[in-house]
């Protein structure tokens, strides 16, 4: 019997990555999962390439893609400016890294290590338009704010007609805890167009393109209330 949680078209993804054994451990990985990889690029001039041949359901970027430290989030910025869904991979991911990945637009974060189940998940969530962090990633990044201040402090968002609604804080608390729109509809009682306007407007107030992005901004406001 086929796998109910599986789309019955297989996802397409490129993999952005120097390593030749790294993409085709990603490819093996993923075709595990019914995701097929369709595209694949070594270098900031071979991704582009790849963008303009095809397009992708996601796009896996290594945030050490060559040439230049800033290669991977540009290319980021791109797909995710494009409509696209990157989620963006590492060896490891310190926050400073995982941060401007979501910043830039990253639907998620993976370290190579991840079992490759982890991986599926990410990419599948990432094609329906959601945001995918581990909670080891998510808990590391909460670490890490509750010892850095944030520019604009919670109560700044806090509800009122300019800022976040109550409803809309509620939503983005719920995404933040990593439920897909279908688990937000459930748990609010409302339904899923409702929790996919109201992450619209979330990600308009706030000023980040994705949830990801989003996400990340919540934690940064919440471990600055809890510190002040």
């Amino acid at each position: 019997m086929p796998d109910p949680r599986r789309p019955s078209c297989p996802i397409e993804v490129a993999v952005f990555d120097a390593g030749e054994i790294a993409r085709m451990g990603a490819r093996l990985a993923l075709e595990r999962h019914g995701i097929v990889v369709t595209g694949e690029a070594q270098d900031e001039a071979s991704a582009l390439a790849a963008l303009a041949a095809d397009a992708y359901d996601v796009v896996l970027v290594d945030v050490g893609l060559p040439p230049a430290p800033a290669t991977a989030l540009a290319l980021i910025a791109a797909v995710s400016s494009s409509g696209g869904h990157p989620v963006a991979m590492g060896t490891v991911a310190d926050p400073d890294t995982v941060f401007a990945a979501l910043r830039a637009g990253a639907a998620g974060y993976l370290t190579k290590e991840m079992p490759a189940a982890a991986w599926g998940r990410a990419v599948a969530a990432a094609a329906r338009g959601e945001t995918s962090v581990p909670r080891a990633i998510t808990a590391l990044l909460v670490d890490y704010v509750r010892t850095h201040s944030a520019k604009t402090p919670l109560a700044a968002l806090m509800p009122s007609a300019q800022r976040l609604t109550k409803r809309e804080l509620a939503v983005l608390e719920s995404v933040a805890r990593g439920n897909t729109n279908r688990a937000v509809a459930a748990e609010l009682s409302i339904s899923v167009e409702t929790v996919r306007s109201h992450v619209s407007h979330i990600l308009a107030k706030l000023g980040t393109p994705t949830r990801g992005g989003a996400v990340a901004r919540y934690h940064e406001l919440r471990a600055t209330q809890s510190v002040s």
